[in-house]
């Protein structure tokens, strides 16, 4: 299947090197009510919760021993963080709170920021595409309590790697088109065509992962491409784009987003960007921001 797109214009398109506060500044450039790239974590959605338990202790050699809270199904509070090397460069994040059930949770790891959302049990497990190795990875709550947690990521060098993250839902998509590739061929790997670790580990192509929760506040979402450095094929590039349909949700709507690429030195480029979607006439249409991502270019024999 062939996808017909059209390229509109962008209303506005600023781009920089500077972090999360400076964007936020950018983005106030463009309008008052720019929304800012969270930084603080705010508190956790309005839901009804069971209250934490007090769990008796006995009273050894007559000293006091603190009462341990307890979730209401019998876990000790309190946040841990674990993290394991995957296949693909990738680190398994395993999340748990007892006591922070149904709650917003913010993961930072090597400038990608993204949000999460603990289940019933206050458990959040998520599969992240490594920037970095040893990958550090640090998780905030909405009661301010943060863990920290690294992973050795022995297969980083094998890839290159390049993400797109955004703040609210914007629907913004990353396009790879592998070795020629057009649009809706096997190489174009997107959201609706995502690839595989395994296509990936194999050398036949790259794969996307698509991380982030935006069920809760003030989300922040990423897509992430990956690609094996030893592909080899006689196109020998990889086209990148930046995409992203106009709907009754984004229209007119400043966005505030950032690209990481990473390099061969292992450090990792992030640019941010702050632009408009077109106004809401133009709903239905695919606004395309070109000549934002370097196409990787593949040796080959």
């Amino acid at each position: 299947m062939i996808l017909s797109l059209r390229a509109i214009t962008v209303a506005t398109l600023c781009i920089g090197g500077t972090g999360l506060g400076a964007l936020a500044a950018q983005a106030d450039a463009v309008t008052a009510n720019s929304p800012a790239m969270p930084s603080d974590v705010p508190g956790a959605p309005a839901l009804s919760q069971p209250a934490p338990i007090q769990l008796a202790q006995s009273n050894v050699g007559g000293g006091a021993i603190p009462e341990q809270e307890l979730s209401p199904f019998g876990l000790p509070c309190g946040l841990s963080v674990s993290t394991t090397a995957l296949d693909g460069a990738r680190v398994a994040l395993d999340i748990m709170d007892p006591c922070q059930p149904h709650s917003r949770v913010v993961i930072e790891h090597s400038g990608l920021n993204l949000t999460g959302r603990t289940d019933v049990m206050g458990l959040l497990t998520m599969d992240v595409p490594a920037f970095e190795t040893p990958a550090f990875f640090t998780v905030r709550m909405p009661d301010g309590a943060s863990d920290s947690s690294l992973a050795i990521v022995p297969d980083l060098d094998d890839f290159y790697r390049v993400g797109l993250q955004w703040n609210e839902d914007r629907a913004l998509e990353l396009h790879a088109l592998e070795f020629g590739a057009t649009y809706g061929e096997e190489g174009h790997i997107w959201q609706g065509s995502v690839g595989s670790v395994e296509r990936a580990v194999s050398g036949a192509g790259g794969f996307i992962n698509m991380v982030g929760a935006d069920d809760v506040d003030s989300p922040m979402l990423a897509q992430i491409y990956t690609l094996p450095r030893d592909t080899l094929d006689d196109a020998g590039n990889v086209r990148l784009t930046i995409e992203a349909p106009v709907t009754e949700a984004n229209c007119g709507r400043d966005t505030l987003a950032r690209t990481l690429e990473l390099e061969e030195d292992g450090n990792v480029a992030v640019i941010e960007l702050t632009f408009t979607f077109p106004g809401c006439e133009a709903v239905g249409e695919y606004l395309v921001l070109q000549n934002l991502l370097q196409d990787l270019r593949v040796a080959s024999n």
